[in-house]
């Protein structure tokens, strides 16, 4: 997969416990993987929440439809 390179601002503190916890080799890859795992959390809620509307929805045309029949 190809790379490109970016620069991102990040709080003090955040860079000082990343530089503890992640070797300085292996920091890219570990951002990568937590921004994965961010977005994939954000597309299940935004799925979650397109599923809610849409059985909401589905839910008012039966309730119009009842007795219809």
């Amino acid at each position: 997969m190809a790379s490109l390179r970016i620069n991102v601002s990040l709080p003090r503190e955040t860079v000082e416990e990343l530089n503890r916890s992640v070797h300085s080799r292996k920091r890219s890859a570990f951002i990568s993987r937590a921004i994965n795992d961010a977005l994939r959390e954000e597309r299940a809620r935004r799925l979650a929440a397109e599923y809610a509307e849409a059985a909401a929805e589905i839910r008012g045309i039966n309730q119009e439809m009842e007795g219809a029949v």
